[in-house]
């Protein structure tokens, strides 16, 4: 189930709060409770499963976007992971952990790609090099 198939159902469920922007967290909360009390249906694992994907790929979105920001601003990988508190070890450890994100030949998301690698290049004769 997509994130939007998932907001509909919540809607025809009448789980979906009246505010007209419901927070992800406050749908997920309703959905635990709902698994707590024996009521989840099929439909509402999906739902819910919909809505972790989703708080996934924001969190990318957004630490991708943080981590280039502080790049762009100078900031060395270990300055990086001081600078948000990761606990890294050592400046190599801070780049294993982000370079994937700012990787210039990285693609960017839309929201409707899956995660991956990179997209294999193409010479003229359209072999594609690994």
């Amino acid at each position: 189930m997509k994130y939007d198939e998932a907001q509909r159902w919540l809607e025809n469920a009448g789980l979906a709060t009246t505010s007209g922007n419901p927070s992800i967290v406050g749908q997920l909360d309703a959905l635990k409770e709902l698994g707590k009390n024996g009521a989840l249906t099929k439909n509402g694992a999906a739902t819910w499963y919909a809505l972790v994907q989703e708080m996934r790929r924001l969190a990318d979105y957004y630490e991708r976007d943080l981590i280039r920001q502080l790049r762009k601003d100078g900031m060395t990988w270990a300055q990086v992971a001081e600078t948000v508190q990761a606990q890294l070890s050592s400046r190599q450890a801070a780049q294993g952990k982000w370079k994937r994100l700012i990787d210039p030949g990285r693609r960017t998301t839309t929201g409707d790609m899956q995660r991956g690698g990179r997209r294999k290049q193409t010479d003229a004769g359209g072999d594609a090099q690994g």
